[in-house]
């Protein structure tokens, strides 16, 4: 029709045009794979292996004499290799004795067998570190907190015991739960609670390198120092004077006796005396300073049953310290006294304490202590 538009010849694309470009574009492309397979035959060359690269250009690899030489040489290893590890698995292997480490009765030299097991797997300055701060910890003096309300001034107390070498730590939680950080949260006697927010910028990771033993009651707690044979030594304020007073605590304190509740230090007989009049050294096994709740104090059960009682003489119009100010105070005078120097902890302590740190901090313990023939229950 004479609508229909047609297109000249010199408009056409012409069969030579389309010839020369396609070969312009094959030609492209068989340049980049020479180079590619140039680069990694030459890397191939220089690791001792030869190129698995384009099957063209890997059999004229393979048809080089230096190649063929090489690929010879691999085969021979690889062929030595496998016919040692036949002979060796035919070979009968003797079983490995397995030791079987119970936490709760562990000697010293089952510690140490499984902190020479795991030391290699963590760093040499990581390991160092954690010796000397086991060859400055303090033996003997031990520090026990009574159903502390507020977590972050039981993060403080756990960091304050941590930086004065003080080991172990008993925590009482007959009215108050426990709270401190979230490494002390996830624990398995604290697993499941609600997590107190910001104690672990106030602690500072303290409580994972301290000996945190947990109570259900004050007489448990009170039963298991003196398995120890501890001098148990309570925390007490000096009653107020007339002046400072006003009758209303003393009312109150003596209605709560009534009730069966809780004492204050106006419902029992002050003997106290200031901490630096106390031996610390009575006792050869050491000595155990209580703290107990910020508004209730220590509770009757411990300042009946206990071998005294301190406090810290004050000279301003505040009736107390705060607990955390108290304990670190209490904690450095009973370090001064001499009875608890650095380094005084036991060798089976250490070992131990070592032990429980590399199975928490090395990654694949137990699969490591299988393989050099330990079994550590409940682990």
């Amino acid at each position: 029709p004479a609508s229909t538009l047609t297109l000249s010849r010199s408009d056409q694309p012409s069969q030579a045009r389309r010839l020369s470009l396609f070969v312009l574009v094959m030609a492209a492309r068989l340049f980049r794979t020479c180079v590619i397979a140039a680069a990694g035959s030459a890397v191939a060359l220089q690791r001792g292996r030869p190129f698995a690269g384009r099957r063209f250009f890997a059999s004229a690899t393979m048809a080089a004499p230096a190649a063929a030489s090489e690929r010879a040489a691999l085969r021979q290893k690889l062929r030595q290799k496998l016919s040692a590890a036949r002979a060796q698995s035919a070979a009968p292997v003797a079983a490995s004795p397995q030791r079987q480490i119970l936490l709760d009765s562990a000697t010293e030299q089952d510690w140490d067998a499984v902190v020479a097991a795991l030391e290699p797997f963590m760093k040499e300055n990581r390991v160092a570190r954690l010796r000397e701060m086991l060859d400055r910890r303090r033996g003997g003096l031990h520090l026990v907190l009574e159903n502390i309300g507020d977590p972050h001034n039981a993060a403080a107390v756990l960091r304050t015991a941590e930086g004065l070498g003080v080991q172990h730590v008993h925590v009482i939680e007959s009215i108050s739960d426990f709270h401190v950080t979230d490494q002390f949260a996830g624990s398995a006697a604290n697993r499941g609670r609600p997590r107190a927010a910001g104690t672990n910028l106030v602690s500072m990771g303290a409580s994972r390198w301290l000996t945190v033993s947990r109570y259900t009651s004050s007489r448990t707690c009170l039963a298991a120092l003196r398995e120890l044979d501890l001098q148990v030594l309570t925390s007490d304020c000096p009653p107020l004077s007339d002046e400072e007073g006003s009758g209303v605590e003393e009312e109150t304190a003596q209605q709560a006796q009534g009730e069966g509740g809780w004492q204050t230090h106006k419902s029992h007989q002050f003997e106290a005396r200031p901490i630096d009049a106390l031996d610390f050294g009575a006792r050869p096994a050491g000595a155990a300073l209580v703290f107990g709740n910020e508004r209730r104090g220590v509770s009757k059960a411990f300042l009946e049953r206990a071998d005294g009682s301190f406090f810290l003489p004050m000279c301003g119009f505040t009736q107390s310290f705060n607990i955390s100010v108290a304990a670190a105070m209490s904690l450095w005078a009973a370090i001064a006294s001499g009875h608890f120097p650095e380094g005084s902890l036991p060798s089976e302590a250490k070992a131990r304490l070592m032990a429980r740190w590399l199975l928490r901090d090395v990654k694949a313990a137990k699969p490591i202590l299988r393989a050099a023939g330990i079994e550590v229950d409940e682990f």
